[in-house]
């Protein structure tokens, strides 16, 4: 043995016992040690000594190095490719923690050959302190991925750490880390479930932020898996509190919702063809009324101008106030569905009542133009059969129109009634109930 591999093998043992004298010592006799003592005569990588202090728990020794050489906090051994933080995380050192974040923050992020980075590490063996600590500094590492698509609250459940679990869970507050999926589609709950641990079951499914109905690429609930799994100890627990969270199974979830989503697409580009070809009548009505414009200049009037609004103004009145009603109506419907806003049955509702409005004031255009250009005929042929038989059609055609407007709505705002009365119903009856229990608690 040569004096170089001497000096190593005595700076490994300080490490070890965290003898910063010991290191003071060698550090004067050699002050480049650090920097070749992670080499040995093969030229292979081996635990640098701050790797060693962090695994022992050695703060002062920790500090001496990284006042020393503050570059090895990048270092990472050749095997599982753990720097010192991964190191001092794992077995809960937590002011070796906190020394080798303030010297290097980003180490918070490094990965090791399977992508786990500090706060991945600290999970796994539930040091719920260093994690804390880590997050602090770099809230980003508990949004990280490993290599194998999980995620830091996957891993919780995985190793059985409920207490890190519900830490990480309250400390990110955030539904869409909450509910992530690793590469199998697989929600925390889903593994919660598979692997039968019904304490983080009942927590899990008490979060209104956790999706109770998820589905993996198998189209597996937390249900299905429940279901599908042999009997054990904890078997009625996770029953009771899937069932307590109404979850469902896959079949039962999926229907309802995609007949649902199908409804209301359909819906939408109904309203989408509805109100354009309406927009398209209404913009045509303003812009080219009933017996055109005049094409000249005599006689008092002005070439361009609406015959209609010469012959009877009160009825081109009416007729442009009915047309715009209807024209903005429909504008109003298109923006909206195109506005991106999200798709849902109120949405869709709001918008039908913009339609029925755009579609009777459209009828009324066409009533009232009708009852123009055929004006003339009335006073000219005034016994003439077919002018009655057209005169009894557009009266019986309103009448009918305004009583079919009517029914629509009557029977809207029945169904609006009946569904505000199934919803208040069980809350006046429990104040009843409550008003009946103090009455009869008197003396």
């Amino acid at each position: 043995m040569d004096k170089f591999e001497e000096q190593v093998k005595k700076l490994y043992n300080a490490a070890i016992e965290g003898d910063v004298p010991s290191l003071l010592k060698l550090l004067q006799q050699d002050p480049r040690i650090l920097d070749r003592c992670n080499f040995g005569n093969s030229g292979c990588f081996i635990p640098s000594p701050l790797h060693v202090a962090a695994d022992f728990g050695h703060l002062e020794f920790t500090r001496e190095i990284l006042n020393r050489k503050p570059e090895l906090t990048e270092e990472v051994d050749q095997i599982r490719r753990w720097s010192p933080l991964h190191v001092a995380s794992g077995k809960g050192h937590l002011e070796i923690v906190q020394a080798l974040i303030s010297v290097n923050p980003n180490m918070c992020l490094a990965r090791d050959v399977d992508g786990l980075n500090p706060v991945h590490v600290s999970a796994i063996r539930g040091q719920v302190h260093v994690i804390d600590e880590i997050l602090k500094v770099v809230p980003q590492a508990a949004r990280e991925r490993t290599n194998a698509g999980v995620t830091v609250l996957h891993l919780c459940v995985k190793h059985c750490q409920i207490d890190a679990l519900i830490f990480l869970i309250n400390v990110v507050n955030d539904a869409e880390v909450i509910n992530l999926r690793d590469f199998d589609g697989n929600s925390i709950l889903h593994l919660a479930v598979a692997t039968k641990q019904p304490e983080m079951v009942k927590f899990l499914v008490k979060n209104k932020k956790m999706e109770k109905n998820a589905i993996n690429t198998n189209d597996l609930t937390a249900m299905d898996i429940h279901i599908r799994s042999k009997t054990g100890i904890n078997h009625s627990e996770i029953w009771v509190a899937l069932k307590k969270a109404k979850a469902l199974k896959a079949k039962t979830s999926l229907k309802p919702r995609h007949k649902h989503k199908t409804w209301l697409e359909r819906q939408r580009n109904a309203l989408m063809v509805v109100a354009s070809l309406i927009a398209t009548m209404a913009f045509q009505v303003g812009i080219n009324p009933p017996g055109g414009a005049w094409q000249d200049n005599m006689d008092g009037h002005i070439a361009g101008n609406s015959i209609m609004a010469d012959v009877d103004k009160d009825q081109y009145d009416r007729l442009l106030i009915y047309s715009t009603i209807g024209l903005i109506s429909s504008l109003s419907v298109i923006l909206l569905l195109i506005s991106g806003l999200p798709c849902k049955r109120l949405f869709v509702g709001i918008l039908m009542i913009a339609l029925w409005i755009a579609v009777t004031t459209t009828t009324s255009s066409y009533m009232v133009s009708v009852h123009y250009l055929t004006g003339n005929r009335e006073l000219l042929e005034v016994s003439s059969k077919n002018h009655h038989a057209l005169l009894l059609a557009l009266v019986v055609s309103t009448y009918f129109w305004i009583v079919l407007v009517w029914v629509l709505l009557l029977a809207n705002a029945l169904r609006f009634i009946v569904k505000a009365l199934r919803r208040l119903v069980p809350w006046v009856a429990k104040l009843f109930r409550v008003c009946f229990s103090i009455v009869t608690r008197r003396p």
